[in-house]
């Protein structure tokens, strides 16, 4: 994970809460739904974003709730899945991977599932992850502030 470059990718929210979990130095497992589908829209494409680990559901965001969540795990190794399901419409697509946790790891899971009734932007195609783990030692605090874009250089 190239730290700085993907933690400022994160949406704020994403980043305040990163910030606070870092600080108090716990494991576990940050979810980041992007989820832009509207409350009052109906259609069967509207995907749950979700973690379990050995079959059972740690945590997950839907179109409902779409803040960030933390869940905090025990250091060492585990198992976990990662799904979008859309119950509507018969379709899952998930992933599994074994992650090994050292005490004030975070593992941050950003998922961009497919919405299909997005008018702002182009969605993907199919539903897109980025999965890392920042680790204790690294320092990401100058990541969490705005900087002023540089002046454009001329060229005579």
């Amino acid at each position: 994970m190239s730290t700085l470059d993907e933690v400022r990718r994160l949406p704020s929210r994403a980043r305040k809460r990163l910030r606070r979990v870092r600080r108090s130095g716990r494991t576990g497992v940050l979810l980041i739904a992007e989820i832009s589908e509207p409350v009052r829209s109906f259609t069967d494409r509207a995907g749950v974003v979700s973690i379990r680990e050995n079959g059972l559901e740690i945590c997950f965001r839907d179109r409902f709730v779409k803040a960030p969540e933390f869940v905090e795990l025990a250091p060492g190794l585990h198992d976990l899945e990662f799904m979008v399901s859309r119950p509507w419409a018969n379709r899952i697509s998930w992933f599994r991977r074994a992650v090994e946790l050292r005490a004030g790891d975070v593992l941050v899971a950003l998922c961009d599932p497919v919405q299909p009734h997005t008018f702002y932007r182009k969605s993907p195609s199919a539903d897109s992850w980025f999965v890392g783990i920042l680790s204790p030692v690294e320092d990401v605090s100058d990541s969490f502030k705005t900087r002023p874009r540089p002046l454009p250089t001329v060229v005579p």
